[in-house]
């Protein structure tokens, strides 16, 4: 059993999800990365740095990467 925890800071979980500290601002921003879930406060401050749960934040960034290309096109024929 691995005592490393999952919980990383901005800086190690972009780099674990091989994506840019912005890009994890703009997946919480789109809704796919979701508070108390994907992510949380280190601290209960408005200023506090965020904690992302790095397992959960893959598997929700898998599954919006692989949603039908058809329901992602807008109708404007």
């Amino acid at each position: 059993m691995s005592t490393e925890s999952n919980w990383k800071v901005s800086r190690d979980a972009a780099f674990y999800l091989n994506v840019s500290e912005r890009q994890l601002f703009r997946l919480r921003k789109a809704g796919i990365l979701v508070a108390g879930t994907h992510f949380i406060r280190k601290f209960p401050t408005a200023n506090s740095s965020l904690l992302y749960q790095v397992d959960l934040c893959q598997k929700a960034i898998q599954e919006a990467s692989s949603r039908n290309v058809q329901t992602l096109e807008t109708a404007e024929a």
